[in-house]
C-alpha cells in the first residue's frame, strides 16, 4: 500500500509520528524557520503515567507534543481553527523548549499558571510561559481568523469586539516585535 509523501497513515491510541508536511507549513507560518520541525514528534497519548493526562488536555514538556484522544488530529492543518490554535498554542512549547526554557519543570504548575493577558507588557518575555503561548496562537487567531466567532479560545482579557482591529494588531506586533528570534 503506497500512501501520498506528504501525509502519513493513521497512527493508533499510544502512537507517535513525526509533523505532517502541512503542520510544517501552519506552524512555519507563525514561527518562520525557528523551529527545528524534523525534531518535533506528536505522540497520541498521555504524557503523564497511568493516562493521567486529561482527555481535552496537550502537553508538550520536552520538545514533543502529547495530545489525548480528546485532541489528537491525524493532520492539525486540515483540522478545524480550534485545533490548529491549540497546535500552534503547543508549538509555542516546542519553540520554548528548544531555546532552553524549562518547560518541564514550569509546567508542573501550568495547573496554577495564568493563562489569560493583557496587551500592557513591553515584550513577549515579560509575560510567562504559558502567556507567551497564548499570545502567539492568538496573534495568528486575529490575523487569519480574526476573533469573531471565537471568544472560547482567545485568552485577551478586556477585548472589547468594538476596539479597533487595526490598532489591536499593533499591539500584538509590538509585543512580538522581535518573535520569532
Amino acid at each position: 500500500m503506497f500512501h501520498d509523501p506528504v501525509s502519513f497513515p493513521p497512527i493508533e491510541r499510544g502512537g507517535i509520528r513525526r509533523l505532517t508536511a502541512g503542520e510544517v507549513h501552519l506552524a512555519s507560518s507563525l514561527y518562520g524557520y525557528s523551529i527545528q520541525y524534523h525534531r518535533v514528534w506528536i505522540h497520541r497519548a498521555s504524557y503523564l503515567p497511568f493516562n493521567m493526562q486529561l482527555n481535552n488536555v496537550a502537553m508538550t514538556p520536552n520538545g514533543e507534543l502529547y495530545f489525548q484522544e480528546g485532541t489528537y488530529k491525524n493532520d492539525f492543518f486540515m483540522s478545524p481553527v480550534e485545533s490548529q490554535h491549540l497546535f500552534l498554542h503547543e508549538m509555542m512549547h516546542v519553540y520554548q523548549h528548544q531555546r532552553g526554557m524549562w518547560v518541564r519543570t514550569r509546567g508542573l504548575f501550568s495547573w496554577v499558571a495564568e493563562y489569560d493577558y493583557t496587551l500592557d507588557k513591553d515584550q513577549l518575555s515579560d509575560y510567562s510561559m504559558e502567556q507567551q503561548a497564548c499570545i502567539v496562537s492568538d496573534y495568528w487567531l486575529l490575523i487569519n481568523h480574526g476573533f469573531y466567532g471565537y471568544d472560547h479560545l482567545y485568552r485577551l482579557r478586556n477585548y472589547k469586539p468594538s476596539d479597533s482591529e487595526d490598532a489591536l494588531i499593533q499591539r500584538y506586533q509590538h509585543i512580538l516585535r522581535d518573535f520569532p528570534a
